[in-house]
């Protein structure tokens, strides 16, 4: 069996805002098999993208950071994260600012993990995954609009909350497990 691929066809602008640009898009597609193409609607969220960076002391705690989320109606506990600024933006320089800003420390040490996507079936976003070690002590520097704790914990601690659903953050998770081969568990 083949794996089909999607052409667009036309693009409706529905939402162009700071964050998201949103649009529906019709597609063709072709089965890869060589039968008749078909049409299909898509609705599509664009990004530019994000990183996540799992910061770990000298002692072994790892650094992660409490905050209300207003789409899941909930305070979450996660790694410090944020958006790329623009298209372009280096996610190696949006992870260290990042960093700083949301946990006060910088990192000697920034080692990628890779990337996840967070919803590929509707959306874009690639969210760029960082461990940091050698870490030294920073200022926060959190957004007029932006209110969090820091906390620390051991990664023996953050594999209950996994487990537990006290850790619910699909990035947080993934940079917990891509980070696993430099963590003592």
């Amino acid at each position: 069996m083949s794996i089909s691929t999607e052409t667009l066809v036309s693009r409706q602008e529905i939402m162009k805002g700071k964050v998201l640009h949103v649009t529906v898009d019709t597609v063709e597609i072709d089965d890869g098999q060589g039968g008749e193409k078909k049409t299909a609607v898509r609705e599509a969220v664009w990004h530019f993208g994000a990183c996540a960076i799992l910061p770990v002391t000298d002692d072994g705690k790892i650094i992660l950071v409490r905050q209300y989320r207003y789409a899941a109606g909930e305070p979450m506990l996660e790694v410090p994260a944020g958006k790329i600024e623009h298209n372009g933006e280096s996610p190696d320089i949006c992870a260290a600012r990042e960093l700083e800003e949301e946990a006060a420390v910088t990192a000697g040490e920034l080692i990628p993990l890779g990337y996840v996507y967070t919803s590929p079936g509707f959306c874009d976003e690639r969210i760029y995954l960082y461990l940091a070690r050698k870490l030294h002590k920073g200022a926060q520097h959190l957004d007029d609009d932006e209110f969090m704790n820091i906390e620390r914990y051991t990664p023996q601690e953050v594999e209950e909350l996994i487990a537990d659903n006290k850790i619910v953050d699909a990035k947080t998770i993934a940079a917990f497990e891509k980070s696993r081969k430099y963590l003592r568990i």
